[in-house]
């Protein structure tokens, strides 16, 4: 029976640390693979996926010794490649015609993201981290939220402005790894044992990627109500 139960928790831990390994690869070979077939590339699409993957690569370092650097160069980095998503989405938007034409629809997000941002803080706030920089990793946990709820609202209004596969597809990326963020709060700050919400965000993380590859695999035309997929 003993040696059952260590059996048992011999196989968890490797099971554990087999899947964590594979979550970290899976986007590094995604951003391979997107600079080997794809032929048109944006320089902001592939700096996106470089930056994240190098955050990434990071993270597969032993954390033990490291963690606190660890923590802030791959926040840093993956705040960093969000912008360079946002930069990507911004690229394409006209904020006069959205403004004009889609005025209620802005107000509106900006409206629901100054209330997700306040819910945030009231759940962050709280939290002693064991850490002798608690200010920064607070400035760190907002600063990312911001920088996600961002990207989210503009790929949506992107998508009212173009309504395209394209747009779609990016959008749905965008609320595919915000709401998989989202989950990964819930999971490490309210409660660990809830192990279903990790599988769940690394199943989002992974469609997101996913998402994103086949949008940069269309070639945008704007003229036109239709977009061709560049095999």
């Amino acid at each position: 029976m003993v040696q059952l139960l260590y059996t048992s928790l011999i196989l968890g831990i490797v099971n554990s640390y087999i899947f964590e390994l594979l979550e970290l690869l899976i986007v590094p070979l995604i951003t391979i693979v997107y600079l080997i077939k794809i032929k048109e590339k944006s320089i902001l699409f592939t700096l996106f996926l470089v930056t994240y993957s190098i955050s990434d690569l990071i993270n597969l370092i032993d954390q033990d010794r490291l963690y606190e650097l660890i923590y802030f160069t791959c926040n840093c980095l993956y705040i960093l490649s969000y912008l360079f998503l946002l930069f990507e989405i911004l690229k394409t938007i006209k904020f006069k015609t959205i403004l004009k034409k889609f005025s209620t629809h802005f107000v509106v997000l900006l409206l629901l993201n100054l209330y997700i941002i306040f819910v945030m803080a009231t759940i962050i706030n709280p939290i002693d981290f064991e850490t002798s920089y608690l200010g920064s990793v607070r400035i760190i946990e907002h600063l990312y939220n911001f920088v996600l709820l961002s990207l989210l609202s503009m790929s949506f209004l992107n998508y009212l402005l173009h309504e395209d596969t394209k747009s779609l597809l990016m959008f749905c990326g965008c609320l595919a790894i915000t709401f998989s963020e989202l989950l990964l709060i819930g999971y490490y700050y309210l409660s660990e044992q809830m192990e279903a919400l990790g599988f769940v965000s690394t199943l989002l993380n992974v469609c997101a990627f996913i998402l994103f590859y086949f949008q940069a695999s269309i070639k945008a035309n704007r003229d036109s109500t239709s977009s061709v997929i560049n095999y």
